[in-house]
């Protein structure tokens, strides 16, 4: 009888000892995976804001940066869906992804059926021309003109408000390509782009005229995810104070555009 309590006792401690072990193991399998990921969608296709770095094929890029600031201030693992312009909301809407980097514009239209984080860009948009062109002075000499855009663009709104037929592209570089050899007559593009990317290219393009329609430019998101927007914007307001936004800003335009 003795040797049996005893043997009983013994197999109790053993299980209580293994079951300690089996918890603390998967204790530390789960710290380990318990991280979310925060999915994201990007052109990788539009310098300076989102494209791939030819050396590693990274996606980056002043979108994508302050996007992966965001995570890691979420405590999440950023996972970017590269995705074409034109099915970028689309996608959205098929929860493909959780929200948007790709200096979407917040519109009116847009924040019809999107929720839209605080801005981290503001800027304005300028026509470009091929540089034999003399016609073409600003946004005003578009009437009647063919202006290449890619699908779904807030540009392609604009092009058409001024009296101009739309071509739609896959990306810039197609519409550059397109209108270095005059198949187009103008394109629109944000001014960040044309003050730090156009030049260094060597499309026979130039940029005419003054902005038009000062934007600003954040995270779009399906509008059931009111908890990832309110998480977000606390983060890029933690990011405002403490200088992120503008050291990120400053390192890709050489000046604050955040604000």
């Amino acid at each position: 009888m003795k040797n049996t309590l005893k043997f009983l006792s013994a197999l109790a401690l053993s299980v209580i000892l293994l079951s300690a072990c089996g918890n603390s193991d998967e204790s530390k399998s789960g710290s380990n995976t318990d991280k979310k990921v925060l999915t994201i969608g990007t052109e990788a296709t539009y310098p300076p804001f989102s494209y791939r770095d030819k050396k590693t094929n990274e996606i980056t890029g002043y979108d994508v940066e302050v996007a992966k600031e965001v995570a890691k201030r979420l405590e999440m693992e950023p996972k970017f869906v590269a995705t074409e312009w034109k099915n970028m909301f689309t996608s959205l809407d098929s929860k493909r992804f959780d929200l948007v980097a790709n200096q979407v514009t917040i519109t009116d239209e847009r924040k019809a059926k999107y929720d839209f984080s605080t801005p981290y860009t503001v800027s304005g948009g300028q026509v470009i021309v091929n540089k034999d062109n003399k016609d073409i002075k600003g946004i005003e000499d578009l009437k009647g003109k063919v202006v290449g855009t890619t699908q779904g663009s807030n540009y392609a709104a604009e092009a058409e408000k001024a009296g101009a037929k739309t071509k739609f592209y896959k990306g810039a570089a197609q519409v550059l390509t397109d209108l270095d050899v005059n198949r187009v007559d103008a394109a629109m593009n944000d001014q960040l782009f044309i003050l730090t990317e156009l030049k260094k290219t060597d499309y026979n393009v130039k940029a005419v005229g003054e902005t038009f329609n000062e934007n600003e430019m954040a995270f779009a998101f399906r509008k059931d995810d009111k908890d990832l927007i309110k998480d977000v914007n606390k983060a890029l307001e933690e990011m405002k104070n403490d200088g992120t936004l503008k050291k990120l800003s400053e390192k890709y335009f050489g000046e604050n555009v955040s604000e």
